[in-house]
Parts: structure tokens; C-alpha cells; sequence
């Protein structure tokens, strides 16, 4: 998982992704190390400079879109923070499955070098259901213990992400 600025991602090995129902996001990126996998409000994320209107939009909720990159490497260039963990057996399926099931319409290939894929999502944002809660219901979903329930931003989703990464270091 990588986070930036407010935001979280599902970041999986372009290997997983293209092995898997989301192959055809792959096909526009042959070069593609990994694909971060994110969740958001659409006006928010189609915005060239979200400003008032935007933020006025995530708190009252709306049609939301799930975002597609393909990266160079294992994370996004601009991540500031990341946490790595091991899924159980058959994790990358199930967030393969999560991922496809929160995409309302047809998949289409990511673009190559980094770009963003705004994909219409089957869920609505909320300020209960936000980038940071997706990311969690999709690891909770692969069979990764960690809370869904009241996690909205960032600090929340990582913290719980860092405990379960000290959680798997100890065992």
C-alpha cells in the first residue's frame, strides 16, 4: 500500500495484474512493474486543481471512480509513505476479484508512464466510504485482519496498515 497527500492505493506486482481478471488494464503498459489500484470522489479526481467546490463534494458525497496507474517500479513516484504485507493464500485473487467488482463498466487499458484510469465505480463516496475505507475493505477481503469500520483518512488506514505489517513481522 502507498499513500500521498490524503490519499491511499493498492499497489499489486504488474505480474499478479496481469496473470488475473484484471489483465486487460495491463495491456496499455507492457513496461508496467506495478499497477496502484485507488478509490475516490469523481469530481475530486477529474479536476485539473480541485479547489472549494471539490472539497465541498467530499464531504457531501457523490459519484465516485476507481483510478488505475501503472508505475515503474514496485510504488507510485510520488508515494510518501508505504507499507508492504503478505497476503494469505489466495489474497491476490480476492483483491483481484474487489477490485473488478467495484468497477462499474468495462475495463480499458491503463495508459503506460504513469497516468491515471478514472474508471466510473459501482459505490458511491461518502464521507464513511472514502479512499482510505476501499483500501481496507479490499485487504480485508484477501483475509487480512485489519479494521474497516471507521477508517476515513489516510493517518487511520496507515497506522492500522503498520500494525498489521508489526502483526506479520511477528509471527
Amino acid at each position: 500500500m502507498a499513500a500521498e497527500a490524503w490519499h491511499t492505493d493498492l499497489c499489486l506486482p504488474a505480474a499478479g495484474v496481469r496473470a488475473g481478471v484484471l489483465a486487460p488494464l495491463a495491456a496499455g503498459a507492457p513496461l508496467a512493474a506495478a499497477f496502484a489500484f485507488g478509490f475516490g470522489l469523481e469530481d475530486w479526481m477529474r479536476a485539473d486543481r480541485p479547489g472549494f467546490t471539490e472539497a465541498l463534494g467530499a464531504i457531501t458525497g457523490g459519484p465516485a471512480v476507481v483510478s488505475v496507474r501503472a508505475t515503474a517500479g514496485p510504488l507510485p513516484a510520488g508515494a510518501e509513505e508505504s507499507v508492504a504485507l503478505r497476503l494469505p493464500q489466495g489474497g491476490l485473487d480476492a483483491l483481484a476479484a474487489f477490485i473488478l467488482g467495484s468497477i462499474a463498466g468495462p475495463l480499458a487499458p491503463a495508459p503506460p508512464g504513469g497516468g491515471w484510469l478514472l474508471l466510473p465505480a459501482r459505490r458511491r463516496y461518502a464521507l464513511g466510504f472514502t479512499c482510505n475505507t476501499w483500501v481496507m475493505q479490499a485487504l480485508a477481503e484477501a483475509g487480512l485482519p485489519v479494521p474497516v469500520a471507521g477508517i476515513r483518512q489516510r493517518g487511520e488506514a496507515m497506522a492500522a496498515l503498520r500494525d498489521a505489517a508489526a502483526r506479520q513481522g511477528a509471527a
